[in-house]
C-alpha cells in the first residue's frame, strides 16, 4: 500500500504532536515542512529527519512540491482559511487545525474551495478521532442513560497573566478562549445532542452567554448555554485565564456519563488512558480506554486512510464539512452575544 506524503505548514507545538502521531501511522508519512523562521524550520526538520530539499521557507513552495499529497496546517487561526484555500487550489488534501476558519463566512469559502477542488478536507478536532468518542455516541444512541437532558463540558486553562504579544491575547490573530479551546465543548455538545436524535450532530436553536473581556479585547473566560430542538440544554465553559475541570458530564433520565478526559486522553502524547464513569440505577460502572498509541495517531491515520480511499470527508464521528460550518455558526453567535468581534466579521 502506498503512503500519503504529508507536508506541515507552521511547526508549532501542535505540529510536533501531529508529526509524532504520523510516525505511528500505517498510511501516512511526514515528508516536508514549511516555516518562515529558519531556526524553527531547521530544528523541526532535524527532529523528524526531513530531507533538506523539503524544508521550505515559503508556504507556496511546499504547496508547489510534487512530493506532497496532503498538508497539515497549524498556523495561527487567521491564516487557516487562506492557506486551506490555496492548498486546495494546488490539488493538495488538507487537514487544518481547529478552528478551520475564524467565522462562518470564512468557513463557507473554505468548504466551497475544497468542494470545487475535489480534495479531502477535515478540521483537526483530534478528540473526535479517538476511540472513546464513537463508544460514547453508541451509548447515547442506545439510551444507556435514558433520554439525554443536559450536557455540561468545559475546556479552560490559566495563562497566569496577560501576555499582549501572544496570539491568545491578540484580536488581530483571533485570540481569546472561545476560538482557542471553546470550540471543543461546542462541537461536543452539538454531537451529543445529535446522537440523542440518531443524527451526526444538530445545531442549537438558541444560545445565551457571558464573558470576561480582558484588557487586550479578547474573551478570557466565557460561558454559554445552548438549547436544542429536542429539549437538551448544554452548558459550555472555556477560558485562557482560569483553570477548569476540562471534563464532560452528560445527564439523562436514567443516569449520567462522565468523561474525565474528553479532549486529550493522553495529554503528553501516549500511551493514552481515559475513563467513562457511568452511573445508572444506583450502580456505577467505570469503562477504561487504554492503548499504546500516540494521541494524534488516530487523526493522522484516519485522514491518511480516507485520502487513500479517495473520499473527501472523514467518516463520523470525525468532523464533516457541514459539522464544521455548524460549529462556526454557533461560535459566531456566542461571540456576538458577549460582544467580541474580529476584523474578519465586518
Amino acid at each position: 500500500m502506498s503512503l500519503i506524503s504529508w507536508g506541515i505548514i507552521g511547526p508549532g507545538n501542535i505540529a510536533n504532536n501531529f508529526a509524532d502521531g504520523l510516525k505511528e501511522s500505517f498510511s501516512g508519512q511526514l515528508t516536508a515542512i514549511a516555516s518562515k523562521n529558519n531556526e524553527r524550520r531547521e530544528s523541526f526538520g532535524d527532529k523528524y529527519n526531513i530531507d533538506a530539499a523539503l524544508r521550505f521557507s515559503s508556504y507556496d513552495d511546499l504547496l508547489n512540491s510534487e512530493n506532497i499529497d496532503a498538508v497539515y496546517i497549524s498556523t495561527p487561526h487567521t491564516l487557516h482559511a487562506e492557506w486551506t484555500i490555496k492548498a486546495a487550489g494546488k490539488g493538495k488534501h488538507v487537514l487544518c487545525e481547529k478552528p478551520g476558519a475564524v467565522n462562518f463566512r470564512e468557513g463557507q469559502q473554505v468548504i466551497e474551495a475544497v468542494r470545487q477542488a475535489g480534495v479531502f478536507y477535515m478540521e483537526g478536532f483530534m478528540y473526535r478521532c479517538h476511540p472513546q468518542i464513537p463508544a460514547l455516541a453508541n451509548f447515547i444512541k442506545e439510551k444507556k442513560i435514558g433520554e439525554v437532558k443536559n450536557i455540561k463540558s468545559s475546556f479552560g486553562y490559566d495563562m497566569g497573566k496577560t501576555v499582549p504579544e501572544s496570539r491568545l491575547f491578540r484580536t488581530d490573530l483571533a485570540g481569546g478562549a472561545i476560538l482557542d479551546v471553546g470550540v471543543y465543548p461546542i462541537s461536543f455538545s452539538r454531537m451529543v445532542a445529535g446522537a440523542a436524535l440518531g443524527k451526526k450532530f444538530i445545531n442549537p436553536k438558541s444560545i445565551t452567554g457571558t464573558a470576561t473581556i480582558g484588557e487586550t479585547g479578547v474573551d478570557e473566560i466565557s460561558h454559554a448555554t445552548l438549547e436544542f430542538e429536542n429539549g437538551i440544554i448544554a452548558e459550555a465553559s472555556t477560558a485562557i485565564r482560569k483553570e477548569m475541570k476540562n471534563n464532560a458530564i452528560i445527564t439523562g433520565t436514567k443516569g449520567t456519563i462522565e468523561l474525565n478526559q474528553p479532549w486529550a486522553p493522553g495529554r503528553e502524547g501516549g500511551p493514552y488512558h481515559s475513563t467513562f464513569k457511568i452511573s445508572s440505577n444506583d450502580q456505577t460502572e467505570i469503562i477504561d480506554f487504554k492503548g499504546p498509541e500516540h494521541l494524534f495517531f488516530f487523526e493522522a491515520e484516519l485522514s491518511s486512510q480516507t485520502i487513500l480511499k479517495e473520499k473527501t470527508e472523514a467518516p463520523y464521528p470525525a468532523m464533516t464539512w457541514e459539522d464544521t460550518l455548524g460549529n462556526l455558526k454557533t461560535l459566531d453567535k456566542w461571540r456576538k452575544i458577549i460582544g467580541y468581534s474580529l476584523p474578519q466579521d465586518s
